[in-house]
């Protein structure tokens, strides 16, 4: 009797510590996702002075500096405030926190948490404002005239709040900013007039509440228009005749004169201007600024243009299948010169049209190859004096097992 009753009671201590070994990890584990989910704020973080998220060339309103409260308690209201006003202003929509820097420093955000009438201090967050600076990896180079920036002035910390203005250190180069919004997006651009080549240093202020500041310096390069050496075309193609100058100018008109118009053409196409080679040989193209006929004070320069003509070099074959059965769907074959304006027309061929039969290739170079009987049979595709071949077996659709 008293070993029955020592193994009854043994039977339910066992079960005892089953059940204790089921509970604990899930208590320990509710221990953890309740830790896991205390409600906090960031301990730090940077910002720009301004309101908008700093970039190099465009930002959006909708990117404001915030951060929001993690964790947050239903039923609970969140309040913040900053310990400097001066140096971080901060407004509150529901658990998050948007703020505006206001000059270079740091600020203390704290937090606080107020539910069923009481408050408590959920954390602080330590804000640092950076002053915005520019900088350059190179002077780059720009055209006489005005024209618009091709190098975005390289900002750390922008302020897309503040107004930038650029003061030269000459009276023969001057810039300027400009803002345009398309999509909600505003987009930060510059423009550039030059009367004179040379290098010039452009002093880069910040206005923000009133206050203005250096943010930095930067350089430009202006350079006269150049003809950019000699160059060629190939025979029956075009190219953009800027091609043939370098820093051209975008607020003047250039004319463009063929030595000899059997060999290269110029022409213009929605005030683009084009020359087309007509004819095997060399001519030059001589170019004026500001005028409509030669005039050697207006002479910009003078290159050759040689007309090359175009040999195929080869065929390109891209079959999707070389092994059909009858009754298939087309399948494609794609083909391609090389290079692509060579002259001469693709024909493509059947060894066997009662296997398989192939259309000509379409404006793409799409052919469509059809299975017909079993069999194999070649398709041969030609141009000039370049062939490629490739086999194609068809078999007829395997019966199925009863």
């Amino acid at each position: 009797m008293y070993q029955l009753k020592r193994n009854r009671i043994a039977r339910i201590f066992i079960c005892m510590m089953l059940v204790m070994t089921m509970i604990l990890p899930a208590g320990l584990a509710t221990n953890a996702a309740n830790a896991a989910a205390k409600t906090s704020i960031p301990s730090k973080m940077t910002i720009g002075a301004g309101s908008f998220v700093s970039s190099i060339d465009f930002y959006s309103k909708d990117a404001k500096y915030t951060f929001v409260v993690s964790n947050p308690v239903k039923k609970a209201t969140y309040s913040f405030t900053s310990n400097n006003n001066n140096i971080v202003k901060v407004a509150a929509s529901g658990t998050t926190a948007y703020l505006t820097g206001v000059k270079a420093g740091s600020a203390i955000i704290t937090c606080n948490q107020k539910l069923n009438g009481k408050t408590t201090k959920v954390g602080t967050c330590t804000v640092t404002v950076k002053s915005s600076t520019v900088s350059q990896d190179f002077i780059p180079n720009i055209p006489m005239g005005t024209s618009s920036s091709s190098e975005p002035v390289d900002f750390s910390y922008r302020n897309n709040n503040a107004t930038y203005t650029y003061v030269s250190n000459n009276k023969n180069f001057s810039m300027k900013e400009i803002l345009s919004k398309f999509d909600d997006m505003n987009f930060i651009a510059r423009t550039f007039t030059a009367k004179a080549p040379g290098t010039y240093t452009v002093t880069v202020k910040e206005t923000y509440n009133k206050v203005t500041r250096t943010v930095g310096t930067i350089k430009y390069t202006v350079k006269k228009a150049t003809m950019a050496g000699d160059t060629s075309v190939d025979l029956g193609s075009r190219m953009w005749a800027f091609d043939l100058m370098n820093y051209y100018r975008s607020d003047v008109n250039y004319l463009f004169v063929s030595q000899d118009e059997k060999i290269v053409d110029t022409y213009s196409e929605e005030k683009t201007v084009y020359l087309k080679g007509l004819k095997v040989g060399t001519t030059n193209i001589t170019i004026y600024e500001n005028t409509s006929t030669p005039d050697k004070n207006k002479l910009v320069g003078t290159c050759k243009v040689t007309v090359k003509e175009v040999v195929l070099e080869d065929l390109e074959c891209d079959f999707d299948e070389t092994e059909l059965y009858v009754g298939d769907a087309p399948v494609k074959l794609y083909i391609s010169k090389y290079p692509s304006n060579a002259p001469g027309t693709i024909t493509v061929t059947s060894s066997d049209t009662k296997v398989v039969t192939v259309s000509q290739p379409d404006e793409e170079g799409f052919c469509l190859i059809k299975s017909v009987g079993a069999g194999t049979a070649t398709i041969t595709v030609t141009c000039g004096d370049i062939t490629k071949t490739q086999k194609i077996t068809v078999d007829n659709i395997p019966a199925e097992d009863d």
